[in-house]
């Protein structure tokens, strides 16, 4: 049994045996981002590797190194965070997809927090299902499962459902003696629902 599922914690050897064995992977993707003064900026990549350090024990998939940066201009305002444009976020993802087809993975499933990944993620993985018939792609909302089963808190930028995740994995990074300048709640609620719709919304330039 493998002392670890991440690929960078394990030797070649191990890494070949697994994918030629198994062939399932686990890419997290996340973002580097503000999230108010209580939680870090690497919130939403804490939370998916959280998760997907459990999904990759439970399934003996292997869980594959990832960038902590995603798709986040609308967080630009704010000093600190970092973002791809969609094309390179795109690109290394599908860069990172070719190199562990080559080394047989045949399963691949990218678990994702992120919401402004969601576009870059569909379309390249439409790309690469084309390219790879023989390849299964699987994309996991992991915050929009997280909010299902958890209805009761409510998936809010940086409320309780992204506090947990980070309390559960890193507890030192959590203050919340400062989450003291919430947004109005049902103005934050109305603009939520206004750009998750399915059937009209709007892109949002800036989340301030």
């Amino acid at each position: 049994m493998l002392k670890s599922r991440r690929m960078l914690e394990l030797t070649q050897p191990e890494v070949e045996k697994e994918l030629a064995e198994n062939g399932l992977v686990i890419i997290p993707t996340g973002s580097v981002e503000q999230h108010g003064p209580h939680l870090p900026l690497g919130t939403d990549y804490y939370a998916i590797e959280a998760i997907c350090e459990r999904v990759a024990e439970k399934m003996g998939g292997l869980l594959v190194p990832f960038p902590h940066v995603g798709v986040t201009p609308f967080h630009m305002s704010f000093a600190g965070s970092i973002t791809f444009s969609q094309e390179t976020f795109m690109q290394v993802l599908k860069d990172i997809c070719d190199s562990l087809i080559r080394h047989k993975a045949r399963k691949i499933v990218i678990v994702n927090w992120h919401e402004g990944n969601t576009g870059a993620i569909n379309t390249i993985c439409g790309r690469l299902q084309v390219e790879y018939p023989e390849v299964t792609f699987v994309i996991s909302q992991a915050c929009y499962i997280a909010e299902k089963l958890y209805s009761d808190i409510g998936l809010n930028h940086a409320g309780a459902l992204e506090v947990l995740p980070v309390m559960g994995y890193r507890p030192d990074l959590v203050h919340l003696e400062r989450a003291t300048n919430p947004s109005p709640v049902d103005r934050a609620k109305k603009m939520d629902a206004l750009r998750r719709r399915r059937e009209a919304y709007p892109i949002i330039p800036d989340i301030r």
